[in-house]
């Protein structure tokens, strides 16, 4: 059975004519009463169903895609995440959220349909399924996250002066042996703050360029933890711990491997900031649910929701500009666990 404009009108109580305006993209209905009408008539069928409103559907819908697995590793992703909803909706669009496994990706449904004007990937993807989604034609920035084998809009943390900035702060209080915490094969992000941290130590003459891999290797731990991290296995936190020396302050790669960290030592009986000293990265939650609360590295989660929109609409009207990276500064925020 066809779907009409009467029956769309029906279900919303309102004119026929008032669907026909917001169909056909005609001024003469709000901005809410359009992408309300445009709704309805996707999910009754309609626009599948007569595809010559498509493009109009298309202006009302950008597709946020993001790995299944961020949705379970806490509170930096969800701040973004609602940060761009509330910037979509500013400038008129909707935004569908869609999760995806990177070793068996499937193009979404309103992708393949090109039912959206545009796409943000927040955080890590491949770069053969970041080619799959530019062959769609459909504008795409990612978030958190940069290719280095595509070009692509991006919106990035500057981790590495966060990195460097946090471990010049540490060492101007007159720590000397400073580890990292993080594995550098879970993301650029990891990679980025490890590499300010180096070039801090380097810069600041905590170590010489000829011993640096050595001093690194005597008190940093950057292999074979994020999983651990992820299942929340102290336990195994507390072996990788126990396995060297450890220095006077670890640089953490993120607030969740901080709070893990703090977690371990407590179990082992070392005290934190009395023993040892423990930062983290990113500002999440979990730095005030710590104890001690982290000293960490303030990101700008807010903003980038922001600026990723506002990107990708720029993106959207000027298809053919150079693409770009934006860095979002940071600060550091001091609390209790660096002593």
């Amino acid at each position: 059975m066809k779907i009409t404009m009467k029956d769309i009108a029906n279900r919303l109580g309102i004119s026929i004519n008032a669907v026909s305006i917001a169909l056909n993209d005609k001024p003469g209905v709000s901005d809410e009463m359009r992408l309300e009408i445009l709704r309805t008539a996707d999910e009754m069928g309609y626009i599948n169903q007569k595809r010559k409103y498509l493009s109009v559907f298309s202006k009302t819908n950008i597709c946020v895609l993001m790995q299944s697995y961020y949705a379970d590793t806490g509170h930096f992703y969800s701040i973004v995440l609602r940060s761009i909803v509330e910037q979509a909706k500013t400038f008129g669009y909707f935004s569908i959220l869609n999760y995806f496994e990177d070793n068996e990706f499937i193009i979404p449904e309103c992708i393949d349909e090109r039912k959206v004007a545009g796409i943000l990937v927040v955080g890590k993807i491949s770069d053969d399924n970041l080619s799959t989604l530019k062959k769609t034609g459909i504008p795409v920035v990612l978030v958190d996250f940069t290719s280095l084998g595509d070009s692509c809009d991006c919106v990035l943390t500057h981790n590495k002066q966060g990195g460097y900035m946090m471990t010049s702060h540490i060492i101007k209080k007159g720590f000397q042996k400073i580890g990292f915490f993080g594995d550098l094969s879970y993301s650029f992000s990891f990679q980025d703050r490890f590499m300010g941290y180096k070039q801090s130590l380097i810069k600041n003459q905590v170590v010489n360029m000829d011993d640096i891999d050595q001093y690194i290797n005597e008190y940093s731990f950057t292999q074979d933890i994020e999983k651990y991290i992820l299942s929340n296995n102290i336990l195994e936190i507390v072996k990788i711990l126990s396995s060297k020396q450890l220095p006077e302050v670890l640089v953490c790669a993120n607030d969740s491997n901080a709070f893990a960290v703090i977690l371990a030592l407590t179990q082992m009986g070392i005290k934190v900031p009395e023993d040892i000293s423990v930062v983290g990265f990113d500002d999440t939650p979990l730095c005030v649910k710590s104890v001690p609360q982290i000293t960490t590295v303030q990101v700008q989660k807010e903003l980038m929701g922001q600026v990723a929109v506002s990107n990708l609409m720029d993106r959207i009207h000027r298809k053919d500009d150079v693409p770009m990276t934006r860095l979002l500064s940071v600060k550091i925020v001091e609390r209790d666990s660096l002593g």
